[in-house]
């Protein structure tokens, strides 16, 4: 066994060795250290080979303790007399005095743990604790405190300014005026053509009329952002501008239209099946799905464009008002998408501008306003041709054939702003 564990990397296992060699480690203690030391002053000392424990196989581990510890006793007294002897030579030339001679013993299982606790223990008594610290170390220490003591949280909550609304993109005061620069840009380019109907050979305006009421119903029914209405009125404009529709395609494009604009607009847009179970089934998933692609297709996938709602909102920016004018300027902007003869032939800023100042007037008899004159380059006689086709419309509302937006601004959210009684002339200056 030996040989064998010698063969494997020079190491020896000295649990290994057998008995005769103890008895020759045992007699080696029993020689006097004067012969020993005069052995080594007369003999030459030749090089031992260190020893290196070997590792313990899973065999040499069921053998018992004992005898263990025993071959490890007798093998650390050998290598303590070796150290002491060549200590000795040394000492008796140098004239050192060596420290007195020791075995070293193993110490037995836990004695190593009792040592660390009485040391920590030890440690713990020379420091000088708050006794209420220590009470609060103990486990299920029974805390007293008394019920009227407030439980309130100790943060400072003063600090901490309430939560801000997001403010909307166009409503950033900082770039408003390249805003609004920008939106009048665009709204020349996502211009419909004013006199397209008369190129449609078989739609009319009142069937326009009734396809926007529809809308505003549908928005209404899905809870669809007011903006989400004016693109899908605007998607429909553009594409006949282009295109050649027959009677019975025209529901089919504003479906397309609404779903685009949804996508556009809304966090959670309505699901293709959506819109067509609004139309009653009446055209199928695919068909939506092509007429949204040929409207992409016309439009350019130009789908930003600017609207009445957006110019009313810098409008407000610029020239704050109650809130009963803002509703009304709403109101008589939807007012305007029911019939395309004859606002079509204006800007969205005109038509925004111009219901802003029907609204002041029939509220606060008020007028256009010098900052948004300032603002927007228009003048009060620029926008009385529209404000004069507004206000018509207006006094013909309640008489109008589709009142789905006057239904809409009757309840309280919108301050009931379709009640309003418009004024039965102008006088403006």
């Amino acid at each position: 066994m030996a040989s064998a564990n010698r063969g494997q990397g020079g190491a020896i296992d000295l649990t290994t060795q057998d008995n005769p060699n103890q008895e020759n480690m045992l007699s080696r203690l029993r020689v006097p250290v004067k012969n020993t030391v005069e052995n080594q002053e007369n003999i030459n000392p030749k090089q031992s080979n260190r020893t290196v424990l070997g590792v313990l196989q899973n065999n040499q581990r069921s053998r018992s303790h004992l005898q263990r510890g025993a071959k490890q006793g007798a093998s650390s007294q050998v290598l303590s007399c070796k150290n002491d002897d060549s200590g000795k030579g040394l000492a008796e030339r140098s004239g050192y005095k060596p420290p007195a001679f020791q075995i070293h013993v193993d110490e037995p299982d836990g004695a190593c743990a009792r040592k660390q606790v009485s040391k920590k223990s030890t440690v713990e008594d020379t420091l000088k604790l708050n006794p209420s610290i220590v009470k609060c170390r103990q486990p299920l220490a029974t805390i007293d405190m008394s019920m009227d003591v407030g439980f309130d949280s100790p943060m400072d909550m003063s600090v901490i300014e309430a939560e801000e609304k997001p403010a909307n993109t166009n409503e950033v005061s900082d770039y408003a005026a390249e805003i609004h620069k920008h939106l009048r840009e665009m709204e020349i380019k996502c211009r419909p053509k004013a006199g397209y109907m008369k190129k449609q050979p078989d739609i009319t305006n009142s069937m326009r009329a009734i396809l926007v009421d529809w809308l505003v119903e549908v928005g209404e029914e899905y809870k669809l952002q007011n903006e989400t209405l004016y693109l899908a009125v605007n998607y429909i404009d553009r594409f006949l501008s282009s295109m050649s529709v027959l009677r019975g395609k025209l529901q089919l494009v504003g479906t397309a239209a609404m779903l685009l604009a949804s996508k556009f607009e809304e966090i959670y847009a309505p699901e293709v099946a959506e819109f067509v179970y609004i139309t009653d089934d009446t055209y199928t998933k695919k068909q939506v799905l092509r007429m949204e692609h040929l409207v992409l297709k016309v439009l350019s996938f130009d789908l930003a464009a600017p609207t009445i709602n957006q110019f009313l909102t810098q409008y407000f920016l610029h020239q704050p008002v109650d809130d009963k004018i803002e509703s009304l300027s709403m109101f008589l902007g939807e007012l305007s998408l029911i019939d395309s003869d004859p606002f079509l032939k204006y800007l969205p800023s005109q038509m925004a501008a111009a219901a802003f100042v029907l609204a002041n007037y029939t509220i606060a008899r008020g007028s256009w306003p010098r900052s948004l004159e300032e603002v927007t380059g228009y003048s009060l006689d620029d926008l009385m041709p529209c404000v004069t086709d507004l206000h018509e419309t207006y006094l013909n509302a309640a008489q109008h054939a589709q009142q789905s937006v006057r239904e809409k601004y009757k309840g309280t959210k919108y301050h009931k702003a379709s009640l309003i009684e418009p004024p039965a002339k102008l006088f403006l200056n």
